[in-house]
């Protein structure tokens, strides 16, 4: 029996640090579970293919969390004292690339569609973005592909190149992501204080969700360069897919606070961070003087535009609607970009 333990190599830096990854993978579904059930109960009325995406998201992750417990499980459980063992690697932990890249591109492509609506669908921009989510998922598919015919650990560091890829097109990513819905914010400031404090919250929540996953990744190519003989960098990529998740549904469930809870009189949210814009009403305005009836080529501007009006802080200021200062036009255009002159 002690020559038997003694046999055993150290696992404290591989087996164990495999444990502890799956430990925390399982407290931030726990997370994710919690949110996506608050999600359901407070957005009712968003659309289906919102709704469609949380389930498909959270499915994907807690088949994911399935794959990785299985593998900890069989090693550390099912062949618990078998050394020899320790250098397979477990099909269900090389399965999981596959459900950790879809994790990525679903949440990825959801931020990619709010910058194609706040940059006014800028091809280029989005392109670009594209290429980098793209690239991350098609080499996730080839390393799984190759792994799988690997074998053992022994072998593992054949495809090294291609996981350090993955963590630096996945980086990548999430910055580029950060920076363009950044910059896409600040350039949708109004000049008036209280929108543009809800546009200072969605940035700062923006850098906040993209620097987590961006931070992971970068942690996992950096353990695995630094520390190849171990699976310090597992720990970081098992965990990866629960933070895009968790950033996701932080994006959806913090909509109402994020607008400092002001809304309009439907009910909806003033400020949608799923549709990555500010929700808007058409509004026709037409030549003084003319009359729509008598004249067919009546001047008819059609602006679209969102207004805010916190109704209980105006009546106690003794201002009226027409003074609050956080009338907001979509995309940051103001009221003053659309002279209404007769012509």
């Amino acid at each position: 029996m002690v020559s038997s333990a003694t046999s055993l190599p150290a696992m404290d830096n591989t087996m164990g640090v495999l444990f502890i990854g799956v430990v925390l993978a399982m407290g931030l579904w726990g997370a994710g579970s919690v949110q996506c059930y608050y999600y359901f109960n407070r957005y009712t009325k968003d659309e289906w293919w919102m709704k469609t995406l949380v389930v498909w998201v959270w499915v994907l992750d807690t088949i994911h969390q399935g794959l990785i417990t299985h593998t900890a499980y069989t090693y550390l459980i099912t062949n618990y004292g078998n050394p020899v063992f320790l250098n397979t690697i477990v099909d269900t932990l090389l399965i999981e690339v596959l459900f950790n890249a879809l994790v990525v591109l679903s949440v990825q492509t959801f931020f990619v569609m709010r910058i194609w609506k706040l940059s006014h669908k800028s091809i280029p921009l989005i392109v670009i973005l594209c290429m980098l989510v793209a690239a991350e998922f098609i080499l996730s598919i080839v390393y799984l592909v190759k792994a799988l015919q690997l074998g053992t650990f022994t072998n593992l560091p054949k495809i090294v190149n291609l996981s350090r890829s993955i963590n630096i097109f996945g980086a990548a990513g999430d910055v580029a992501i950060a920076i363009s819905l950044i910059w896409l914010l600040q350039r949708s400031r109004t000049g008036f204080t209280r929108s543009d404090s809800i546009i200072n919250r969605l940035i700062m929540f923006s850098m906040n969700t993209g620097l987590l996953t961006s931070l992971d990744a970068v942690m996992s190519l950096v353990t695995i360069t630094v520390l190849p003989n171990t699976f310090v960098y597992i720990l970081f990529y098992v965990t990866v897919s629960r933070l895009y998740t968790n950033s996701l549904l932080a994006t959806l469930n913090n909509r109402k606070s994020l607008s400092g809870g002001l809304g309009d009189s439907s009910g909806e949210e003033s400020v949608s961070l799923s549709q990555g814009r500010f929700r808007s009403r058409a509004v026709e305005i037409d030549a003084p003087g003319i009359s729509k009836n008598t004249n067919p080529h009546t001047l008819s501007i059609k602006v679209n535009t969102e207004t805010e009006t916190a109704h209980d802080v105006e009546a106690q200021n003794g201002k009226t609607p027409s003074e609050s200062d956080t009338e907001i036009a979509m995309f940051g255009d103001r009221k003053s970009d659309y002279p209404m002159n007769a012509l």
